[in-house]
């Protein structure tokens, strides 16, 4: 992915091993739009604290992201930014917004697949993405739970039948990073996005920070507030791991 950064004005940060672009949002829309027309692969992740974490601990998934376009998402990442750079990121991109964002902006026409949640909950939220985005398609869906490599061959093949080139993967990272990664060119798709809960949270499954709170890129302490058995280990115990790692990495 180097010819990324060369082709935009942007630098890109490397962050606890892990190279993400300093884009804006409009360049960051434009630059896959730029990829999809000359019909270029393009695997969009996006790069929280927690992933960070995950990718310093997972030697497999911090080689897998080096062939990912990797953005910034939330305000441990840009704090990082700053310890290291003296200044932040251009633009707050979590793909919880920016992936209906890019869907309502882009000058491309989707063909689009979604892998991920529960089967209620993946059905709807292909319901709910067909009904905001007419311009276009969802092909099908799965659940993200699969039962063997035989499993995972069938939806690539299905998915490659469906004519998709769009997959929309939501099963948490570093999981739909790694599936991406050795799964995704078996499916004909051009377009990959790891979006963790985003099916979910447009399933109306999981509720969405008030606006307020996501301003101040502090989402992560609503979604606490509503699992804090499930989430309390990732978020308090994490981020302390992540500050030290962030001022460690900054030192060098």
């Amino acid at each position: 992915m180097q010819d990324i950064a060369q082709s935009k004005e942007n630098a890109s940060r490397t962050i606890l091993g892990v190279r993400i672009e300093d884009l804006s949002r409009d360049s960051a829309i434009a630059l896959i739009d730029e990829r999809l027309a000359a019909g270029l692969e393009t695997k969009i992740c996006f790069a929280n604290a927690q992933a960070l974490n995950v990718a310093c601990d997972n030697p497999d998934f911090r080689k897998a992201l080096a062939d990912f376009v990797v953005l910034n998402d939330g305000l441990g990442t840009d704090l990082a930014c700053r310890l290291k750079f003296g200044h932040p990121f251009t633009e707050n991109l979590n793909g919880t917004d920016f992936v209906p964002d890019y869907l309502g902006r882009t000058d491309q026409t989707l063909r689009i697949y979604l892998v991920g949640t529960n089967d209620d909950t993946v059905a709807r939220a292909a319901e709910v993405l067909g009904h905001a985005y007419p311009r276009h398609s969802v092909v099908g869906y799965r659940n993200g739970f699969f039962q063997d490599r035989q499993d995972i061959e069938q939806t690539c093949a299905e998915i490659r039948q469906s004519t998709a080139n769009c997959l929309l993967v939501g099963m948490g990272n570093p999981l739909q990073e790694l599936w991406i990664a050795e799964h995704g060119g078996k499916t004909g798709a051009k377009l990959f996005f790891g979006v963790g809960a985003l099916l979910d949270f447009q399933a109306g499954r999981v509720p969405r920070a008030p606006e307020w709170l996501r301003g101040l890129r502090c989402e992560w302490i609503y979604r606490l507030a509503q699992e804090p058995r499930r989430l309390a280990r990732r978020y308090l115990i994490g981020n302390l791991v992540f500050l030290g790692r962030v001022m460690a990495d900054a030192r060098r």
